[in-house]
């Protein structure tokens, strides 16, 4: 078994190894440049161009075809940045327990067991239930458990609840949309050093800064027409209105598609990105082998393992069924939207502490 671990993790690494000699001569002929090599060798400059950038590349694509955001982010970036988000919320020793959850939770979808079947049972009800009673059992095996962790987390499952019980509807809009906020206060919260800080904070500035033009309509010119009404397609429309439901107006819905989409893709960012970049030693970026072995070193050659199995089977299943898979995806991530805001209510750590950047 031993064996068959290292062979896996030696197959692993020679891919990494190719990709990081493609990265390698793309890095070798673009860091002669002083400007480039200077906005690479250090952290806070490389994420604040790098939040800049994807600023204005996905705010156009929000505003003018916010269907392929939709459509191709989570396809892309949905499963891994749930893992990146278990493993940067949780101990790397209770990984496991987050990816035993995220298994149940897709089984009593498939199935539609238990309670599940109940007509009547608000969406995002059992998620918020398989999100505290994994927290709880998380709390539990570390033996870290305390009565504030438990009150909160047991406030938090019941407000949710209530809130989702109440107005079903606007409930899944509002955790939609908000969802997106909580990488950045992980990001915030990882950041060591000053600099780094004021990075995460000004990004998150900026992020707020979008959200108040595009809800504001200071931005409505950018909003596609046709014939003098707004071009939404029968999905988008559907999506609009179930952000904000609250009213009639089509132009609020097509406002809050665009935060929903543009918010969703750079939080893909910030999880992917931003929050492992601020964890590493090094100012430097990582190399994908730099990146693999940290993960092996976190999860354990098995884990790891499983991890990508699991991304792989995920975007399969939305190959194979892009309506399957994407009910699916929303569903798991308002589970691990739970979890996320049930960590940071608790005030838990992230795992890796970074040691000083050489």
């Amino acid at each position: 078994m031993e064996i068959l671990k290292n062979e896996k993790f030696m197959s692993l690494d020679s891919i990494v190894r190719a990709i990081d000699s493609f990265r390698a001569a793309i890095l070798r002929a673009t860091l002669k440049i002083h400007f480039i090599r200077r906005l690479y060798s250090q952290t806070h400059y490389r994420l604040a161009a790098g939040m800049l950038f994807s600023a204005m590349f996905y705010l156009p694509i929000a505003f003018r075809w916010p269907e392929l955001l939709l459509a191709f982010g989570p396809f892309i970036f949905g499963y891994p940045h749930l893992l990146a988000s278990y493993r940067f919320t949780a101990r790397p020793q209770m990984f496991r327990l987050f990816m035993i959850a995220t298994f149940i939770a897709i089984v009593l979808h498939l199935t539609n067991a238990g309670f599940l079947s109940f007509d009547q049972l608000p969406f995002g009800v059992w998620q918020i239930v398989v999100a505290s009673g994994t927290f709880l059992v998380a709390e539990y095996l570390s033996k870290s458990m305390t009565l504030k962790n438990v009150s909160l987390a047991s406030l938090i499952c019941i407000t949710c609840i209530s809130l989702a019980w109440t107005e079903p509807v606007m409930y899944v809009g509002g955790v939609l949309i908000l969802h997106n906020w909580v990488s950045f206060i992980y990001w915030i919260k990882s950041a060591n050093s000053k600099p780094e800080k004021k990075t995460a904070w000004l990004s998150t500035l900026l992020f707020l800064m979008i959200h108040i033009l595009v809800y504001a309509g200071f931005l409505d010119s950018w909003i596609p027409m046709k014939e003098g009404v707004i071009a939404f397609d029968g999905a988008t429309q559907n999506t609009g209105w179930y952000l904000a439901s609250w009213t009639s107006e089509s132009i609020t819905w097509y406002r809050l598609l665009v935060l929903y989409t543009f918010g969703l893709s750079i939080h893909y960012f910030v999880w992917l990105k931003a929050i492992p970049e601020t964890h590493s030693k090094f100012a430097h970026p990582n190399s994908f082998r730099m990146i693999a072995q940290n993960l092996k070193n976190d999860l354990g050659a098995k884990t790891l393992v499983l991890t990508i199995v699991i991304s792989v089977i995920g975007m399969l299943i939305w190959s194979l069924s892009f309506s399957l898979g994407n009910r699916i995806y929303f569903e798991l991530a308002i589970l691990h939207g739970s979890l996320e805001l049930i960590y940071v209510s608790t005030n838990i750590h992230p795992p890796c502490i970074p040691a000083p950047r050489s």
